[in-house]
């Protein structure tokens, strides 16, 4: 019986640092026990590029086989690829071994069933720990059988059912991917489209050798913007290391915010589709809703995170949801989120709207936004009780997700992070001095309940 650290399984997914936390024997186990939770006859396996992927797909889908499952071996994917398979191929269920964003040292499982419904805190992850805890497993009449499946062209062909190629402005687009999972797709679809696009580091190497494909961090978007530059090129895409989110530079190599791009994308669909309902998560800001309802849709809030999004995308038959954070979901791609899709349908937007991108952003850019601020905390619930009280006389105040507090001309965010022990505060006002004043008078409530802003 082997230890298991249990801070590993988070509430959208398994991850932690190998081979310390997360290793081949603890696979092994996380594969029987996955296996007799679905109780199905075969689970599709892909794995991303980082360095102890193999090894840890290798003794993840030996579990499985030993359980008597058959194996669907998906290969090198990346995170939306692995939600197409789901929706596509309509597997009982499909696992991914990746750990997005994090440095070369983590790894982990994405867990999704028939349907891309992914299994979270509250559902499906609880038990696979419990039997992982336990590691009293039945053996298999027969162990079971590895097959290979290549879904990368049927892939393309997805993506690009999206957009009418043939309309497609001849733009210079510089994609990033940061040598994880989203060059694959982009190098595909290279020639197909009548769009340039300029490759950096397409190569999926788990070593990370030019920057880790994190964009929230602005330090990994230099070398985009220095070549957006140089080539003169008319945008730029950034992806994080298992494709599922896009940051989008424009053509001076300024940073579009998530919200912007959200707007636009929203745009977008509820164009193509006359109205409908879209959602976006409490962190995005004003501009979203408001461009919803200019275009006919109906807006609708809720909370961070994709297994959530998706579930509620699909129960109130959204077209579209967006997340501040790069995550952009679709109604045609299976309430799933994916960035070569929110990339093919924004070079569709800006080749219709025949401006620069600089030009259509400032038609959302209407708000000023603190941006994200990290504080560390010991007690949550005293310093949202603080806030409460001192904002009492607030124009309205939910708890949808955190605490969300608005007045008529400004409207701030704090939530507790689902990754790590911090809780993260956005703020937005209508000009830029009452930004600094709330973002300083609101900080300054934190602090004094015992916050500290890392």
């Amino acid at each position: 019986m082997i230890k298991i650290d249990q801070t590993i399984f988070r509430d959208y997914d398994i991850r932690g640092i190998y081979p310390t936390q997360i290793n081949e024997k603890l696979f092994y186990i996380l594969g029987r026990a996955a296996a007799t939770y679905f109780e199905a006859e075969e689970i599709a396996v892909g794995y991303d590029c980082r360095l102890s992927s193999k090894s840890l797909f290798a003794s993840l889908t030996s579990g499985i086989m030993d359980q008597g499952v058959n194996v669907v071996n998906l290969g090198l994917i990346s995170t939306e690829m692995h939600y197409f398979a789901s929706g596509s191929y309509n597997f009982p269920a499909n696992i991914i071994i990746s750990a997005s964003h994090n440095p070369p040292e983590y790894n982990g499982l994405k867990i999704v069933t028939r349907g891309v419904v992914p299994l979270n805190g509250e559902w499906g992850l609880p038990e696979i720990k419990m039997l992982a805890l336990k590691q009293k497993f039945s053996n298999g009449n027969k162990r079971g059988l590895l097959k290979n499946q290549d879904i990368l062209d049927p892939w393309i062909k997805h993506v690009l059912s999206f957009i009418d190629p043939l309309k497609l402005a001849p733009l210079k687009v510089v994609v990033d991917a940061g040598n994880g999972m989203g060059g694959r797709a982009w190098d595909k679809i290279k020639g197909q489209v009548p769009v340039k696009i300029i490759p950096l580091y397409f190569d999926p190497d788990g070593n990370f050798p030019h920057h880790l494909p994190d964009p929230l961090n602005t330090n990994n978007l230099v070398d985009l913007q220095k070549e957006i530059i140089k080539e003169e090129a008319d945008l730029g895409f950034a992806m994080d290391g298992d494709a599922d989110r896009l940051f989008v530079l424009d053509e001076k190599g300024e940073i579009i915010s998530g919200t912007i791009t959200c707007a636009m994308l929203a745009e977008s669909q509820l164009t193509r589709y006359g109205g409908g309902k879209v959602l976006y998560n409490v962190v995005c800001g004003n501009i979203v809703p408001e461009t919803i309802r200019r275009l006919g849709g109906q807006p609708l809030r809720v909370r961070v995170g994709h297994s959530f999004i998706k579930q509620e995308m699909k129960k109130n038959k959204a077209i579209f949801a967006g997340e501040h954070s790069g995550h952009f979901y679709f109604k045609d791609n299976y309430c799933a989120d994916s960035s070569t899709i929110a990339g093919l349908l924004l070079l569709d937007y800006i080749s219709k709207k025949n401006h620069t991108l600089s030009r259509i952003v400032k038609e959302f850019d209407k708000y000023f936004s603190s941006g994200e601020i990290n504080i560390k905390v010991k007690d949550v619930e005293a310093i949202i009780n603080n806030l409460k009280l001192n904002f009492k006389d607030a124009k309205g105040s939910d708890q949808i997700d955190g605490l969300t507090i608005r007045y008529s001309n400004w409207w701030f965010n704090l939530r507790v992070s689902k990754t790590e022990p911090l809780i993260r505060l956005n703020l937005e006002a209508d000009n830029k001095d009452l930004m600094e004043d709330k973002e300083l008078s609101v900080k300054n409530m934190i602090l004094s309940s015992g916050g500290n802003i890392v």
